[in-house]
């Protein structure tokens, strides 16, 4: 019986100190973050697109990053373009539909936080003007939070189709 009680004290004695040196579990992330993150997101985009709505060339301009880069697919390859022709761009398509309707459906169609201070956003846009011509994108846009607590859009990989 000695023996079988010590047998069990040194058992336990095994276990315990094997539990004591294991490290404590991982606490999970924070949920909270992200979803501070995600709202915040959203909340750009949806000032981001009424620029859009609005042919707010400044408003869109101000929500790129000076380091903005766009690269899209076209049929003489990748296409690459900084913030000054990306504007330039914009204000060639807002004169060119200069009254014209135009129509968009847009949606966030996922956010993955990097930090508090950048995300991965899967965008859809969907154009079309009242009469005739028509556009569907689908992007993957990197956000970054900068000093002045504002988001801007850092880098956009574009694929398009055009109906």
């Amino acid at each position: 019986m000695r023996r079988y009680v010590m047998a069990v004290v040194l058992g336990l004695g095994l276990a315990l100190g094997a539990a004591a040196q294991e490290p404590p579990p991982a606490e999970p992330a924070p949920v909270v973050e992200g979803e501070d993150v995600a709202a915040e997101i959203h909340e750009f985009y949806r000032e981001y697109w009424k620029a859009w709505d609005d042919r707010d060339v400044v408003a869109i301009a101000n929500a790129l990053s000076k380091d903005f880069v766009s690269l899209s697919l076209a049929p003489q390859g990748v296409v690459q373009v900084d913030k000054p022709a990306a504007v330039a761009q914009m204000r060639q398509f807002f004169e060119a539909v200069r009254g014209r309707e135009a129509i968009w459906a847009r949606s966030v169609l996922s956010i993955v936080p990097r930090s508090p201070t950048e995300a991965i956003a899967a965008v859809r846009n969907d154009f079309s003007l009242r009469d005739g011509g028509t556009d569907s994108e689908l992007t993957l846009e990197v956000l970054r939070k900068g000093p002045d607590n504002r988001w801007r859009l850092v880098r956009k990989w574009s694929e398009r189709r055009g109906f």
